[in-house]
């Protein structure tokens, strides 16, 4: 990790992605890492060395198992927060990723999704389910716990100063709405939400010379939103019109292209 994290610096490249395994995320961050992709490997941080092997399942079992032990209020899980802040590390948290993997229902759709996919056509449909893990019956009350303790992790690191940008792994163009959603209900205010999923990464990319705000001088590249998502964050999801590059993209005619019925009028 020091070699990969110097030889990308000296390129003015970041360094960011999954902890590897066998390593801390603190271990991680040492070695020179810019970012992290996952909460779950935050909470990994506080098991480590008793689990280490994360390329199974592990990464996230034990996360389901353990994530409601470790509260902002323990001193370890403070002094990791104030160790983020200290080394200015990104954290890319996906949410919507553990919503889905501890819900507990393998054959519900992710949740997030619920409103869109009977949208798509079948084959689509069938891909977006939650593939929850099986709770085992002695560990429904700490899965049941699970997402909520890291939502809890989630607005403790925000109201800690740390940099968060949101991402998905999941359903490419409607997911990452779910997300901000997400984290309006972790108790993040809408605002600073918009703001981390707008500004913050532009920050982040080293492009905000050009974009994150709607300003004289900067690139006209914006979405146009039927509803006011300060009051209501799911008004996110109703997209009217994309200006991207000089051009204007109208999401219902792309949907209808791609065999997708239409949002319901509201």
């Amino acid at each position: 990790m020091p070699l990969i994290a110097d030889r990308a610096h000296a390129r003015g490249l970041r360094v960011s992605g999954h902890v590897p395994a066998f390593m801390s995320a603190h271990q991680f961050i040492d070695a020179g890492a810019d970012e992290i992709q996952h909460l779950n490997f935050i909470v990994l941080n506080f098991l480590y060395p008793e689990v280490k092997e994360t390329r199974n399942r592990d990464r996230f079992i034990k996360v389901a198992e353990h994530a409601r032990e470790f509260t902002p209020d323990k001193a370890a899980v403070r002094e990791f927060i104030a160790f983020l802040k200290q080394h200015h590390t990104v954290l890319d948290p996906t949410m919507d990723v553990f919503e889905g993997l501890f819900s507990g229902d393998p054959a519900a759709t992710t949740p997030g999704l619920q409103k869109v996919a009977p949208r798509f056509p079948p084959h689509v449909r069938r891909g977006l389910l939650s593939n929850a893990l099986a709770v085992p019956e002695d560990k429904k009350e700490a899965y049941a716990q699970a997402f909520p303790a890291m939502l809890n992790l989630l607005k403790a690191l925000h109201e800690a100063g740390v940099t968060i940008i949101p991402g998905t792994d999941n359903l490419s163009g409607y997911m990452l709405h779910h997300e901000l959603e997400l984290y309006v209900r972790a108790g993040i205010p809408a605002g600073e939400v918009l703001r981390m999923a707008t500004l913050t990464p532009a920050w982040v990319m080293g492009v905000d010379k050009d974009r994150g705000v709607i300003a004289v001088g900067k690139l006209a590249d914006m979405i146009l939103v039927d509803g006011d998502p300060i009051a209501r964050i799911a008004d996110i999801e109703n997209v009217d019109t994309v200006i991207k590059g000089g051009k204007v993209y109208e999401p219902a005619k792309i949907e209808a292209a791609l065999g997708i019925a239409p949002r319901a009028t509201h």
